[in-house]
């Protein structure tokens, strides 16, 4: 197997959409619209076109948008999710404080689930860029120019949005963890564990795809979306895997108010990647961080790890062991209790092909259902299956594996 097959195939930016705006047909020929704006209607990010060209039709939306909540919804506050229907396209709308998140699609049999996912990374990815004081700006200054803000990191917006449709680590909020053996995670983890710097808040392994390992402080909250706000901006930012890099990063779930600081370094032909956390942003830290990171590539080339996990990234996917005699399944995503997600089909994020991007529609809803039986305390869902649509897929629930999203050939039988 070649390693094209494994290394992340890169959406790329058409910048030759910023010329476009909406008073010329070509604007409307888009499946799926995105937009960012302020609560008073001063545009932020859009898809495809350019935010001053966008403007006026962006007041306008706005407009209709507070009419729409006035006379439609009693109690605004208690809404995530505002959607307005039409017969040629629906509009998801998502208020986050003082900004408004929308997304227009033609493709009338999108799943709600996954625009409402795409959307909340998205306003995860815009935070981390800015942080949580452009709502404080916001709120004091409704005519803060918040685009200005965003600047050249408008790719990583871009990024979310192509990522947050197609990406079952955001629709799931989970990571896609590299597959190994216990002794060889216990190896690394035990490795990374002996990173005992000061002020290092998590220490990672990883691809721009895969989670290898996660060491972390102890009582300190390390969410799955700050782990995906990483390889997002390694995703954006070809030239982090040249070498070692030091850069202000903010990290929403760890702390949405400012920046902390990351060590990036990827060795083994750019591949594999340490990352480094710490909230003491000195030249002398970033030293620390270059020692104790050769000194554990040192002990990974003793022990022959480099061309270890490139054997588990060349072999994977294998198939479970619980399925993996049951030839009906054509293909399966298996999300583990801890938040992991085992996909042995397709990418975590980037290229994908339109049979991924069609399960990823169906497998949403399905698992929006499932996760309501569970906060509901369904005792069926702890049963094989939970549930079935016409087109045959499925979710389960079997032993610590908490979903498992299937394709069957034909019949809806697997289990007996």
């Amino acid at each position: 197997m070649s390693t094209d097959s494994y290394q992340y195939k890169p959406h790329v930016i058409n910048v030759s959409y910023t010329e476009i705006s909406p008073d010329i047909p070509e604007f409307f020929t888009h499946k799926r619209h995105v937009f960012i704006m302020t609560n008073t209607g001063r545009p932020i990010y859009v898809r495809y076109g350019n935010e001053i060209k966008s403007s006026i039709f962006l007041a306008t939306i706005n407009a209709i948008f507070q009419k729409f909540l006035l006379f439609f919804f009693e109690d605004k506050e208690k809404q995530t999710l505002f959607k307005i229907s039409h017969h040629k396209c629906n509009i998801y709308i998502l208020q986050r404080n003082q900004i408004t998140y929308i997304c227009s699609t033609s493709s009338l049999q999108d799943s709600e689930f996954i625009i409402y996912q795409m959307l909340d990374f998205l306003n995860t990815q815009l935070i981390s860029i800015v942080t949580d004081q452009a709502n404080i700006h916001l709120s004091q200054k409704p005519n803060y120019d918040l685009a200005f803000s965003v600047g050249g990191s408008r790719n990583l917006l871009t990024l979310a949005v192509k990522n947050g449709l197609y990406s079952p680590c955001i629709a799931f909020n989970s990571i896609c963890t590299l597959p190994m053996t216990v002794s060889l995670r216990q190896f690394i983890h035990n490795n990374l564990k002996e990173i005992k710097l000061p002020n290092i808040i998590a220490s990672l392994l990883l691809t721009e795809t895969f989670v290898i390992d996660i060491c972390r402080q102890k009582n300190m909250e390390f969410k799955t979306s700050d782990i995906l706000i990483i390889q997002s901006m390694i995703q954006g930012q070809g030239q982090l895997k040249k070498g070692e890099n030091w850069i202000p990063i903010c990290l929403p779930g760890l702390s949405a108010m400012g920046f902390v600081y990351a060590y990036i370094y990827f060795f083994y032909q750019n591949i594999i990647g340490i990352v480094m956390i710490s909230d003491d942003n000195s030249l002398d830290m970033f030293t620390k961080c270059k020692e104790a990171a050769q000194v554990l590539i040192q002990k990974f080339n003793s022990n022959n790890l480099q061309q270890t996990l490139s054997s588990c990234l060349q072999n994977n996917p294998n198939t479970p062991k619980c399925i993996d005699k049951q030839l009906q399944i054509k293909h399966f995503i298996v999300k583990h209790i801890q938040g992991q997600v085992y996909l042995p089909v397709f990418q975590a994020f980037g290229i994908n092909n339109k049979n991924f991007k069609f399960y990823m529609q169906q497998y949403g809803e399905l698992y929006k259902d499932f996760i309501i039986a569970q906060s509901l305390g369904n005792q069926d869902t702890k049963q094989n299956y939970f549930v079935w649509d016409s087109k045959g897929f499925g979710i389960t629930q079997y032993h610590d594996v908490v979903v498992r999203i299937l394709k069957l050939q034909q019949d809806n039988v697997l289990f007996q």
